[in-house]
């Protein structure tokens, strides 16, 4: 599948839900004309009704109730289609934007940003331009928490990757489902709070717990209004025993009105947000997938959506209440509000540990739908081969994902038994983008994704990664003082005795020369004692002697800058060997800060 053929696809999805969207605007057009007609033509039977004193016309006018609420229902739902319709056409301009490598508009995760992460600050997975930001499709605040995990935490084993590559594999080729999820989660309106909100709620406990008598007495005295109001029809007379009934009801929930309102409080108006949630079930369910861990998931929906659109049903009716006239009545005649609480009770007492593991799925699944999007987008990237044991490191091709191919240049490399790769080079040569290149490409094999390489087989290892360092004045911490600090971990996680991959770019910038050249010496014969895989870029070229000192565990690599003519350039292709061209000084003589 080529890049053409993906944005034929996208075209031609935005101009079938286009389509689709002029359809249902038609429909909704005739359905508001038939919502106006109905009452007009319902005042109109009672005025001929009166004139001709036909009993028939009454039942006519009244038979235009029913009607009009079965045509707002109509109308809700064709609506709402539309509005899922046009989501549809918006993520699909979306992917569109993204092949050109336009995706700044995207949420890009920046209050994950953490300076003091293994790997996340070095490599810009978030912020502005990141690879969180490019792959990132979330709708819902739980799958940009755990997508943002996917890319920040190792995975722990090569049979969890495995796993999730057949996920995502399994998902890549479900476009309709993808998109539709997509959609549907952009439709749900969910606020920072609501999570809490409803985490408290079901940690709570509510006063009808412990006084169950008084569901029992709403239950009796609901019966003895019906029964009155029933009555009544027949004999007006009888309806004056209501008005006991109502002073009864509001004196027996007069105590209680202060605890309801706070129980409220903190579940009220979330009933949408839960119809949400319980459509983004049902979207899962719908599914056969051919993973078994997503089969299961499958399984976990149906029977979540069913509940969770029980709940959001629940609150809607318990909202009811908030309107001064509906709370007066439904509590006046029926103690309204000892029923409703007691029914969401009841529900949170059945489904108290799952519902927000049902959340948790839909983010689950949200996450996983970036992930796949991802995969689909990049036909021409591979799925990497890792190795339960150590073996030698293959990438052939190794680009960057996030420069586009038109300026991306791809990269061999090959490492048997060394520990050690030392890259040189000038500056701008293109030492820290390689760094960079490997460790996203490593993120993203974590994640289970595809990476930007025509090969990628390496050996189970964590990553950490020393390149971009802060200072911090709140903490009076100098950038050396972090740096050190940074690389003090890095020998840490060494020490455990697990393989690892560690980048480092120019390490102790911040001392002088012979300093630094000690202190990095060090470093990598340190690393020499454990299982991993040292990736160094510097300046300093004499770090390239230590290749020749040991031999089958340093190795040499380096980018070159070349000047004709007076004119700098790059090819930004890596070989092995020590680098041999310098540009500072040419640089600083070019822009006249020396002579």
């Amino acid at each position: 599948m080529s890049r053409e053929h993906l944005l034929t696809t996208y075209t031609e999805r935005i101009e079938h839900f286009e389509k689709a969207i002029r359809q249902q605007t038609g429909k909704i057009n005739l359905l508001s004309l038939a919502r106006l007609a109905v009452p007009v033509a319902s005042v109109w039977f009672v005025v001929l009704g009166v004139r001709q004193h036909s009993l028939l016309l009454y039942f006519l006018s009244a038979a235009m109730v029913p009607l009009f609420l079965v045509l707002v229902s109509i109308f809700n739902r064709h609506k709402e289609r539309r509005d899922l319709l046009r989501q549809l056409v918006s993520v699909n301009e979306t992917e569109l934007s993204c092949l050109d490598h336009d995706y700044h508009s995207l949420p890009d995760g920046s209050d994950h940003a953490d300076t003091s992460h293994a790997w996340s600050h070095d490599l810009d997975l978030f912020g502005t331009g990141s690879l969180f930001q490019y792959l990132n499709r979330t709708s819902t605040p739980k799958g940009d928490l755990i997508l943002a995990g996917l890319l920040s935490n190792e995975p722990g084993s090569v049979s969890v990757i495995r796993e999730r590559q057949q996920i995502v594999s399994d998902l890549k080729e479900r476009i309709d489902f993808r998109q539709e999820f997509c959609a549907r989660a952009r439709l749900v309106e969910e606020k920072a709070e609501d999570f809490g909100d409803i985490s408290h709620w079901l940690n709570s406990s509510a006063y009808i717990r412990d006084h169950r008598w008084l569901f029992y007495l709403a239950i009796l005295v609901s019966t003895i209004s019906v029964t009155t109001l029933i009555w009544g029809i027949f004999d007006a007379s009888m309806l004056w025993f209501l008005l006991l009934i109502f002073a009864f009801n509001l004196m027996v929930l007069s105590p209680f009105l202060m605890r309801t309102n706070r129980y409220q409080a903190v579940i009220s108006k979330k009933h949408a947000l839960l119809e949400g949630y319980a459509k983004l079930l049902r979207i899962i369910a719908s599914q056969s997938f051919e993973h078994p861990e997503l089969s299961s998931r499958g399984l976990q929906a149906q029977k979540g959506m069913n509940e969770v659109r029980h709940l959001s049903r629940l609150l809607n009716a318990f909202d009811q209440r908030l309107s001064m006239l509906l709370g007066a009545i439904f509590n006046g005649l029926f103690l309204f509000d000892f029923i409703m609480m007691h029914l969401l009770e009841r529900w949170k007492e059945r489904n108290q540990q799952e519902i927000l593991e049902w959340i948790e799925l839909c983010g689950w699944t949200d996450a996983m739908v970036s992930l796949s999007g991802f995969a689909w987008n990049h036909p021409d990237f591979v799925l990497p081969q890792v190795g339960e044991e150590q073996q030698a490191i293959e990438f052939s091709q190794l680009g960057h994902p996030l420069i586009p191919v038109k300026k991306r240049v791809n990269n061999d490399i090959s490492i048997d038994s060394e520990k050690v790769v030392v890259i040189t080079g000038a500056n701008m040569a293109g030492k820290s983008t390689f760094l960079r290149c490997l460790g996203v490409n490593m993120v993203l094999a974590y994640a289970g994704c595809p990476v930007c390489a025509q090969k990628f087989d390496f050996g189970y290892m964590g990553l950490y990664s020393s390149m971009r360092t802060a200072d911090s004045l709140k903490d009076e911490e100098s950038y050396f003082l972090a740096e050190i600090k940074k690389l003090q971990l890095i020998v840490k996680r060494m020490e455990k005795g697990l393989p690892l991959m560690i980048l480092l770019d120019e390490v102790l910038k911040g001392t002088n020369t012979t300093d630094k050249k000690r202190g990095s010496v060090g470093l990598i014969q340190r690393t020499l004692n454990y299982p991993v895989r040292c990736f160094i870029a510097t300046h300093d070229l004499s770090l390239g002697e230590l290749e020749a000192a040991h031999k089958g565990e340093v190795v040499n690599f380096c980018f070159e800058s070349y000047i004709k003519d007076m004119e700098l350039s790059f090819d930004y292709t890596m070989r092995k060997g020590i680098a041999t061209n310098m540009n500072a000084y040419f640089l600083m003589k070019q822009m006249g800060i020396v002579d």
